[in-house]
């Protein structure tokens, strides 16, 4: 009953993600199809046809208990490790206020470049880390990056100065490249691409939900390392930090991976999570050859150079707000341990709209890009009054600044990592794609870091009025990209209903396109979520 129920709404909706298997008369036009449209073989061909068939073999509520057993295994983990690499990434913002600097012997401006060093080393790892994620098996292959890094972090508390910490920032920089692309593959190989962006939001509210939790873990381990002496503050929290994520590590390297990797999935499950995913027409994130040809597309595909834009200008701010966040509002008026204390409620401000806006764009598809545009226009506003105003008292700096800093972030997690997994289909794409996203991420963070004089201190004044000029442009940007993606699906239904195809046949090549690697610009049968 409930497969006849699944059938008759899947015959009802031209978007639903598990339409009902085409009827004999039309699988030979299909397969046709396919070969023009595809550029597929007879062999992948016959294995896409028997992964549709297998969609139809499972009830709704086998799907929903198998969805519920990743879930718990898998989310939990992609959670915690997304929350502690930003902590790793932004320990150094807070152990330059206990003493890293004087102990290295550094300047403002040799720190400052140690965030340049991060992201360049980030920047330059993309394509080949991308290149080696493709090859090699997804969940090992990530795993193996994520104990690498937490070990540098933990090597940070051994350097001495700032040559070393230059060294080992770079080599961090490196082995993190590989979480947000690689967990945007992972994704994309579990979840349909209307859950992606729900499950996607929860572990990017990690970043801030961590730095509430092991700002309060690091606040009390400076403090006690200022009492009792013994082992600098800042090198305590390096080696709680890089232990943490080492151990996190060792899980991901037991439990991680993609359907066909993971032990504790039977062979009937792993069938039945294929399947399940095969209606997004993007594929997934296992291994696959390298197709130039894709990345020959992605240079000429307008979407692809709409996110590397915004990736840049949206992340100047990004990059000017994560290096001096702490001296920032130190410079409102508050002493070290009370900057710690009170830049935890903006985090927490951040963390709960990153989380109700994943819930809202769950329910209510059609609000990211307004949900994204609003969320920066609040960081304008609050880059603007931060770096102008002049009268107002420390706490009124301090309540603007905290409910409406880190807003940026929304945009980001609605938009520009999502796409990665929902609007790009074609392995090697997908793969250039979030290498080049996350490359020009990069480029936006190292600019960003650098617009901060430290001849500017205290009021940062032409940082952060660079930093909002930046964030309008990015949010300009942004209305484009929405445009965009609605006049792509807008023509694709024009030329459908012109076509003469039902939307059974339509839903059907778009799952072997998927499967047989075709990229979405080439597969007119793929709609972009917007």
């Amino acid at each position: 009953m409930a497969r006849l129920d699944r059938d008759k709404r899947l015959k009802g909706h031209a978007d639903c993600d598990s339409p009902p298997t085409p009827t004999p008369s039309t699988m030979s036009d299909t397969k046709e199809k396919l070969r023009t449209d595809s550029e597929g073989d007879v062999s992948v061909v016959a294995q896409v046809d028997d992964l549709i068939a297998a969609e139809g073999e499972f009830t709704e509520e086998e799907y929903s208990c198998l969805k519920r057993k990743f879930d718990w295994i898998l989310m939990p983990m992609l959670m915690l490790l997304y929350g502690i690499q930003y902590s790793d990434k932004t320990s150094l913002s807070s152990g330059v206020i206990f003493g890293l600097r004087d102990d290295t012997h550094m300047t403002l401006a040799q720190y400052s470049t140690l965030t340049a060093f991060f992201y360049m080393a980030y920047a330059l790892a993309q394509y080949p880390m991308m290149w080696f994620l493709q090859r090699v098996p997804l969940g090992r292959g990530l795993a193996v990056c994520i104990i690498i890094w937490g070990a540098m972090v933990m090597l940070l508390a051994a350097c001495n100065n700032y040559a070393q910490l230059a060294a080992v920032r770079t080599f961090l920089g490196w082995f993190e490249a590989v979480v947000t692309p690689g967990f945007a593959l992972f994704t994309s190989s579990w979840y349909l691409r209307r859950e992606q962006t729900h499950r996607q939001n929860l572990y990017y509210s990690m970043n801030t939900f961590f730095a509430i939790v092991f700002g309060l873990g690091i606040y009390y381990i400076a403090k006690n390392a200022q009492d009792r002496g013994g082992l600098a503050a800042w090198r305590v929290i390096n080696l709680f930090l890089g232990s943490v994520t080492v151990g996190l590590g060792i899980i991901f390297l037991i439990f991680g991976g993609t359907p066909d990797e993971v032990w504790w999935l039977t062979a009937r499950e792993k069938r039945m999570a294929k399947a399940r995913i095969i209606s997004n027409g993007t594929g997934t994130g296992g291994q696959h050859k390298w197709d130039w040809s894709q990345v020959k597309e992605c240079l000429y595909d307008q979407q692809f150079w709409l996110a590397v834009v915004y990736n840049i200008t949206s992340n100047i701010p990004n990059g000017s707000i994560t290096t001096f966040n702490t001296l920032v509002i130190q410079s409102f008026g508050f002493t070290n341990l009370q900057t710690i204390m009170y830049n935890l409620p903006g985090y927490a401000v951040a963390c709960t709209s990153i989380v109700a806006c994943g819930f809202a764009v769950h329910y209510w598809p059609k609000t990211r890009f307004p949900l994204a545009i609003i969320m920066q226009m609040f960081t304008f506003v609050a880059l603007i009054y931060a770096g102008t105003d002049k009268h107002s008292g420390k706490w009124t700096k301090w309540a603007i600044w905290t409910v409406f800093s880190h807003q940026f972030a929304i945009g980001c997690f609605l938009t520009a990592w999502p796409m990665i997994s929902l609007n790009v289909a074609g392995r090697t794409k997908k793969s250039f794609f979030g290498g080049s996203s996350l490359l020009a991420y990069c480029i936006g963070n190292i600019i960003g870091s650098q617009v901060m004089r430290p001849s500017d201190a205290p009021r940062y004044f032409k940082g952060l009025t660079v930093s909002a000029v930046f964030m309008l442009f990015s949010t300009v940007n942004l209305g484009h990209w929405w445009w965009y993606l609605w006049w792509q699906n807008k023509k694709r239904d024009q030329e459908f209903a012109a076509s003469g195809m039902t939307v059974e046949e339509r839903e059907h090549l778009n799952r072997v396109a998927g499967e047989n690697d075709v990229t979405d610009l080439k597969n007119k049968h793929f709609r972009y979520i917007y």
